[in-house]
């Protein structure tokens, strides 16, 4: 075993969307029960709640299930060698870039992202398109982390040549 391969791999952090991304499919799921409360014991027929509630139902699922599940399942992983972005409906989709190809860190953020706190990281990378790590918490004290982890990298990479 050379030492190049004896390195192992260590996982600093797992991030997910700042939690603000949940309010509006609670809002949906609340408006939709409300809805559904309000307008059921009017109907008469049994055919007609039954519609009702799985309208009701499908609804849910688009506006609060489905946000939810994708909110829960996709997720940043930031290690000692890559950052990986799994995305996806249920977060089966990778997306992984080395640190050696990254050469810079910047954050966009709007308003209420700032005002969160959050905002979009993004990874410039050397090849290829560059990384973004979508209205993460703390954006600006984990793009300085990722700069400053960068800087060690590129140091200790220019010792050893």
């Amino acid at each position: 075993m050379s030492t190049s391969q004896s390195f192992e791999e260590q996982s600093f952090v797992i991030l997910r969307r700042h939690g603000a991304a949940l309010i509006y499919p609670v809002v949906f799921l609340l408006v939709d029960a409300g809805l559904y409360l309000f307008i059921e014991w009017r109907l008469t027929e049994t055919w007609q709640r039954q519609a009702l509630l799985g309208a009701v139902l499908v609804v849910g699922l688009l506006l609060w299930f489905i946000p939810s599940l994708r909110f829960f399942t996709n997720r940043y992983e930031l290690t000692s060698t890559r950052a990986v972005v799994h995305s996806g409906l249920f977060g089966t989709k990778t997306e992984e870039v080395p640190w050696g190809e990254v050469t810079g860190v910047s954050i966009s953020r709007g308003v209420s992202a700032w005002l969160q706190g959050a905002g979009d990281v993004r990874l410039h990378r050397e090849f290829g398109q560059d990384i973004v790590l979508k209205r993460v918490p703390k954006a600006k004290k984990l793009s300085r982390e990722i700069e400053q982890f960068l800087g060690k990298r590129s140091k200790s990479s220019g010792m050893r040549r």
